[in-house]
Order: structure tokens, then C-alpha cells, then sequence
């Protein structure tokens, strides 16, 4: 995909202002407020507000594409494990983040980690150690995949 592909996306969706709009569209049956639910950005103050008040929407939190950097930072600590995943599943992860998410306690977390593109190199070799073996196998052939 072309560099800034995903800023083109965004720019198609007019921003959501608040909390109760996020919900609306994420639970709408009409595909285009879903889709909007997932692409367009939103206030930072919206992000936390929705962060707070309602962490039942967390996955979906984690699925909107505009999500900031901070906001993804204290997602990838929720106790669902599949909030976890979602962000490690973020094509966008940063590396960091991924660093952080190697050491989760859920194994389709640290699957995902493994075999991210963007993954550092300290992350992998720590999951050599896994004591699933796929992930292990998983992380020794991204190793081998990096310059």
C-alpha cells in the first residue's frame, strides 16, 4: 500500500464529535456509519472520555484506524485479552507497543506479535522462549526475515 494510504482514508470520513456518536455509528446497520466508525478521528478529550466512560467499546476503540498513539498505549493494558490483540493486529503498531505486547499473558496476543512486520528484534528473540511452540518457530522466521 502507498505511503499515506491510510491519512487518505481518514480524510474521507467527517471527524466523530463525541462519545454517544461513536456508539451510534458503531452500532448502526447502515455499512457506511459502521465504516465511518472505524476510519474517522475523533478529539483526543472524545478518545478519553470513551476510554472512561464506556470500556465496554474498548475493542472497538482499538479497531478505529485513527486511534493515537496514547490511546493505543493504554489499551494495549485492558484485561480483554482480545482488545490486546486487536492493537497488536494494527498494521500501524508501533514497535514499542509490540515490545510491550510480547510479554502478554494471552498466547494469540503474543502470535500476532510474532509474526507483526514491524516487530523489533529484542521482542523476537524474546518469544524464541515461548512455551507455545508456534510462537516460537513464529518469532526464529521473522528473525530470519530481518535485514
Amino acid at each position: 500500500m502507498p505511503e499515506g494510504w491510510m491519512e487518505g482514508m481518514a480524510d474521507r470520513f467527517p471527524e466523530i464529535t463525541s462519545v454517544e456518536e461513536f456508539i451510534r455509528l458503531r452500532e448502526s446497520t447502515n455499512p457506511a456509519e459502521y465504516e465511518r466508525s472505524a476510519w474517522a478521528a475523533m478529539p483526543l478529550p472524545v478518545w478519553w472520555s470513551l476510554l472512561r466512560d464506556r470500556p465496554d467499546m474498548n475493542f472497538w476503540a482499538a479497531h478505529n484506524r485513527t486511534a493515537p498513539l496514547e490511546i493505543l498505549a493504554v489499551l494495549v493494558e485492558d484485561p480483554d485479552w482480545r482488545v490486546r490483540h486487536r492493537v497488536a493486529g494494527r498494521r500501524d503498531c508501533p514497535p514499542a507497543l509490540l515490545n510491550r505486547l510480547a510479554g502478554d499473558p494471552h498466547d494469540a496476543v503474543r502470535q500476532t506479535v510474532a509474526g507483526h512486520p514491524r516487530t523489533p528484534r529484542p521482542a523476537l528473540v524474546r518469544l524464541l522462549d515461548d512455551t507455545w511452540s508456534v510462537i516460537a518457530e513464529k518469532a526464529r522466521t521473522r528473525l530470519t526475515e530481518l535485514p
